[in-house]
């Protein structure tokens, strides 16, 4: 989404994309990295730096009386309802029947959590396992931030924004080293609230203190080291297992959100360099486009394509590593169904998001 007053920022739309592509490749292709959780990540990084740059803005125009605290939250609210429920829920509806027809409906006991937007503290303080519909833990962190930041924001002066991102990312980071502290697990610190937190914490400080984000931030050489980073810490799972090399879950928290921040800050810095032209090419700002609903989609196709379709038949006859025939399956048939998703559902109710604009 290029700044200016279109509201658009060159670059990430296609970071979307290559995200939402990514947990693809991790749920199919590439298994046993952390791929699939950083960039999860990324896409807290840059919901925090679109949501909070709204409510920023909401809150300035209330200190200028252009608007008022309960119409600002309203229409915040709606617009986000607008663009989040109507997929979230058609997708979690068709899963559950799907689940109830064919399998054991083992979702149906936790429906509650999925239905409030609770299934990360499902995850990380009842279960502690994944399940085939789980990887929408991610979108209830957005949402307890939508519900609990949002007020906040707003309601603060604009002044006491940056400060009160920075003292979330510090509260957050203590929280998670608590937590393991006291002898949680990966899967708790991952999914609680404080982990998504700070990314977006750190989304939000790009836009409150982008005027003021030093260049050497999004020059090419910190890029260079940025990227070593995320690709040490795609690897770092493969670690764990194979020599028991561990680190304290804050580090991998602190070392994630600054490598991906880089990444982020040069896209912003840089509208016209290389990255940036790659990230604006048709195929990935259309997969950004898509993204929401290839995110939500793709776990379950993936189930049911493993329970209905002779994958290694096709293997076997193809010649190929059964990961490839996974993924070309997952891949095709969850851009298929997101990009009908998108144009025939979704699109019908962003539509509406401008009844609800109050310039």
């Amino acid at each position: 989404m290029s700044g200016g007053s279109s509201g658009r920022y060159a670059g990430l739309d296609g970071l979307r994309g290559v995200a939402s592509f990514a947990v693809v490749v991790h749920h199919s292709l590439i298994l046993g990295t952390d791929i699939g959780g950083l960039s999860v990540f990324l896409f807290f990084i840059l919901s925090g730096f679109l949501i909070t740059g709204i409510l920023h803005r909401s809150r300035g125009k209330i200190e200028a009386g252009k608007t008022r605290l309960l119409p600002a939250l309203e229409d915040f609210w709606v617009r986000r309802a607008l663009r989040i429920f109507p997929a979230y829920y058609l997708w979690l509806g068709v899963f559950v029947v799907l689940d109830v027809v064919f399998r054991d409906g083992a979702i149906v006991p936790e429906l509650g959590w999925y239905l409030t937007y609770l299934q990360n503290f499902l995850l990380g303080f009842v279960t502690f396992r994944w399940g085939d519909f789980t990887h929408v833990w991610s979108l209830a962190v957005e949402q307890q931030y939508y519900v609990f930041f949002a007020p906040l924001v707003v309601l603060l002066p604009t002044r006491l924004h940056a400060r009160l991102m920075i003292l979330t990312i510090a509260l957050c980071l203590a929280v998670t080293t608590a937590l393991q502290a006291v002898g949680y697990e990966m899967i708790t610190l991952y999914t609680s609230p404080a982990n998504g937190f700070v990314f977006m914490a750190a989304g939000a400080l790009m836009t409150l203190e982008r005027d003021r984000t030093p260049a050497w931030m999004g020059a090419t050489p910190t890029l260079l080291l940025a990227g070593a980073t995320i690709v040490a810490l795609a690897c770092y799972p493969i670690a764990e297992r194979t020599v028991g090399f561990h680190l304290p879950y804050a580090v991998l928290q602190f070392a994630s959100v600054a490598a991906l921040s880089v990444v982020m800050i040069h896209v912003l810095q840089h509208p016209d360099g290389l990255l940036t032209r790659g990230l604006e090419t048709r195929p990935l700002k259309f997969l950004g486009l898509i993204s929401y609903g290839l995110y939500v989609i793709h776990l379950p196709v993936g189930v049911f394509a493993e329970a209905w379709l002779p994958l290694d038949a096709w293997a076997e006859a193809l010649r190929l590593p059964r990961n490839v025939v996974d993924f070309a399956v997952m891949a095709s048939l969850s851009i298929g169904l997101a990009t009908l998703s998108y144009f025939l559902f979704e699109a019908k109710f962003l539509a509406l998001k401008d009844r609800f604009r109050r310039d």
